[in-house]
């Protein structure tokens, strides 16, 4: 089944943007921004939004990756719009789904609990750029 044929699972404007979330197949979910394929998530058993952010001039959007193994069950993705080009973080996260989302100025930062009750660990992104701060 090719992506025009299948049903958006999801579909939400953030700005003058358009984002669109589809299930391709098993494992395989495209993410597209006004109809144009930004990623593809071919290894987590399901992709999910988590929730859209507003960044001064731009949008964030947070989206979180079941992966199905016991050793690091969740990843984390932010995909930017509202720059000359979207783009997509690396997968991050300290393997919890509980994850917390602030924004101070211009920077968004997402905290977790780290397994084994070894405190917190938070990535902040700011400038295009995720980077662990905790």
């Amino acid at each position: 089944m090719s992506a025009e044929a299948a049903e958006p699972r999801l579909m939400a404007a953030l700005g003058n943007t358009v984002l669109t979330m589809t299930d391709i197949g098993p494992k395989h979910t495209q993410v597209s921004v006004n109809d144009k394929p930004v990623f593809e998530d071919k290894e987590s058993d399901m992709l999910s939004f988590v929730g859209a952010y507003s960044l001064k001039d731009r949008w964030i959007a947070l989206f979180q990756a079941d992966t199905g193994t016991k050793d690091c069950p969740t990843r984390f993705r932010i995909l930017e719009v509202g720059g000359p080009q979207p783009s997509v973080s690396y997968p991050f996260g300290s393997c919890s789904d509980a994850a917390q989302v602030t924004i101070d100025n211009d920077v968004l930062t997402v905290s977790m609990p780290q397994p084994g009750g070894g405190g917190e660990a938070a990535w902040t992104y700011r400038n295009g750029k995720i980077g662990r701060t905790k």
